[in-house]
């Protein structure tokens, strides 16, 4: 039995899909995931917005022959999940039968070796005090790149690390991580009676490997303040 408070995914998802087998499914597979998100937008050099939350979730697909139904859950206790396998099996029943659905040949699955780099701790390497940072040096190099520049949609920062795994009843079980992070600015300027906004963001996958905020907040800037003045071109007759 899978407690609530056990953390091996890899554990919960061939769990469940041996549940589902044993319960009358002819075929099964689960996707399990779990992960971690922070999230801040500064406005004017104060903080707007502050999220920070952690989430696991699991979905289930079974097929009774052709009919093929699934359920999703973020109830990971010992009720919760029977009744996603419970849930499951009763919708296949009803659903109307689909001949091409069906798992992939076994011989068609596969893992790939090696490390895809995917992941990088550095992401939640920074304390919160600093992520706050970012979204603030974004938005400040922005409004000090021209004093057109006189107000703001914000800086922000993200970063978000997650987990995902996959198991069916072929006997496969895998999985990968992920981690991402990005650094935006979106400021606004104004000029003889003309206000226009733009933005500029840098996303990557390592915090190492992500633009300063500075160089981002430099390049909204430059992309809102060429729109001031501009024109629309006439439509071709």
């Amino acid at each position: 039995m899978i407690l609530e408070t056990e953390i091996d995914i890899k554990e919960i998802a061939a769990d469940v899909v041996g549940r589902a087998t044993r319960a009358g499914a002819t075929a099964a597979e689960a996707v399990v995931r779990e992960g971690d998100q922070f999230s801040t937008v500064v406005r004017m050099g104060q903080v707007e917005t502050l999220k920070e939350a952690g989430s696991r979730a699991m979905g289930l697909r079974v097929f009774m022959g052709h009919r093929v139904a699934s359920t999703y859950t973020s109830d990971f206790s010992a009720a919760g999940i029977e009744h996603l396998v419970s849930g499951a099996l009763a919708l296949a029943r009803v659903t109307s039968e689909d001949p091409t659905s069906g798992l992939p040949e076994k011989s068609q699955l596969g893992q790939i070796n090696g490390d895809l780099a995917l992941y990088h701790e550095d992401v939640y390497s920074l304390a919160p005090a600093e992520r706050i940072d970012y979204a603030r040096r974004a938005e400040a190099a922005a409004m000090a790149a021209d004093d057109r520049i006189n107000n703001s949609d914000g800086g922000s920062f993200d970063a978000a690390t997650g987990r995902k795994v996959l198991a069916n009843s072929l006997g496969f079980v895998g999985e990968y991580r992920r981690s991402y992070c990005s650094v935006a600015a979106l400021p606004i300027a104004q000029s003889d009676g003309t206000m226009q906004r733009d933005y500029w963001d840098s996303s990557a996958l390592s915090l190492r490997k992500l633009e300063s905020p500075e160089s981002v907040g430099a390049e909204a800037a430059r992309r809102t303040l060429r729109r001031l003045g501009a024109r629309k071109t006439a439509t071709a007759g």
